[in-house]
């Protein structure tokens, strides 16, 4: 997860949708902004090879990305990538003071208890949080994803002639993007409503501490060609809707600001909506001055849908 990384080189970050695939590759800037995007690229998820946010075809994925880099000249070893958020699992935990060592060990004991996966067959990390607690204990972020899910994507990277070099959850590659973009600060409160082609995802941050994450299914319709046309939009914000009220009951945290991005099978509209809609619900939550806005860097030429990749591109302990 993220533990247990290297530090050069820089690797690609690949974010695999069930409609499209993003490609980015970030460097550290010599002057004015911190990142520059030295490539990007987007293509269709080859049909067959996704199913809602599963690999099934890890060979097709993997010839297509590799087809994807060497069409847009971009050079990697190395890929991030990230387990659907629907897949993956995150928790925030507390223990007595301890080494990083005894704590994995700890959890090793009785995985099942930290990990609701644990039985299923997963793979987890675990994340020292800085500081103490009031009562003297550590606090902790403890990470896992299926075993089976991990394993494809690291084989659809082999066929892809890259190194698996991190397999990351969604909502901290999210939160890498906002930060590293200067969209969001250490220690401000947001939210992120990342609409997928299969499922949307809401996450509630203080700082780079993920707080709530919730997943709810998205609506599917092939009308035309469109994914959604229309279909089942009304059920869809009243469910991100729940899931942002849950979050905010959950926690003392109040959002400055709430980004709504993802590619969300290409309907523009779908977002623009939905921003006037969380507007409208959150403006008796909020702050006065809170704010609904893309989750997006357009300084650095990255759209609504590539910061996911653009925060899987860059190492976690460059941030700091």
């Amino acid at each position: 997860m993220w533990g247990g990384l290297f530090r050069h080189p820089l690797p690609v970050g690949i974010d695999v949708g069930s409609r499209t695939v993003s490609i980015v590759q970030a460097a550290p800037a010599r002057r004015g902004l911190r990142w520059r995007v030295v490539g990007a690229t987007q293509v269709p998820t080859p049909a067959g090879s996704v199913h809602e946010g599963q690999v099934v075809d890890v060979k097709l994925l993997g010839e297509a990305i590799r087809q994807a880099l060497r069409e847009a000249g971009i050079k990697a070893r190395t890929a991030a990538l990230a387990v659907p958020a629907q897949y993956g699992f995150l928790r925030r935990v507390t223990f007595p003071k301890m080494p990083l060592k005894e704590l994995r060990a700890t959890i090793d004991l009785q995985p099942e208890r930290y990990i609701p996966l644990a039985r299923e067959g997963s793979i987890y990390d675990v994340n020292i949080l800085p500081g103490e607690t009031a009562d003297g204990q550590i606090a902790a972020v403890v990470g896992a994803a299926p075993r089976h899910i991990v394993a494809d994507l690291m084989a659809a990277c082999r066929f892809a002639h890259l190194k698996a070099q991190r397999i990351d959850l969604e909502p901290l590659a999210l939160n890498r993007a906002l930060i590293a973009a200067g969209l969001a600060g250490r220690n401000s409160s947001f939210a992120v409503v990342d609409l997928g082609a299969s499922a949307a995802k809401i996450s509630l941050f203080e700082g780079e501490l993920p707080l709530v994450t919730r997943v709810v299914d998205m609506p599917h319709s092939e009308v035309e060609g469109n994914f959604f046309a229309g279909v089942g939009t009304e059920d869809l914000f009243l469910d991100i809707r729940r899931s942002l009220e849950f979050a905010l009951n959950q926690s003392d945290a109040r959002p400055s600001r709430v980004f709504i991005g993802g590619g969300a099978g290409g309907d523009e509209f779908l977002l623009i909506s939905l921003t006037g809609y969380l507007r409208s619900f959150l403006s008796g939550r909020l702050a006065t001055d809170f704010q609904v806005e893309p989750l997006q860097a357009p300084d650095l030429g990255i759209n609504q849908s590539q910061m996911l990749a653009f925060g899987l591109s860059l190492l976690p302990e460059m941030l700091t």
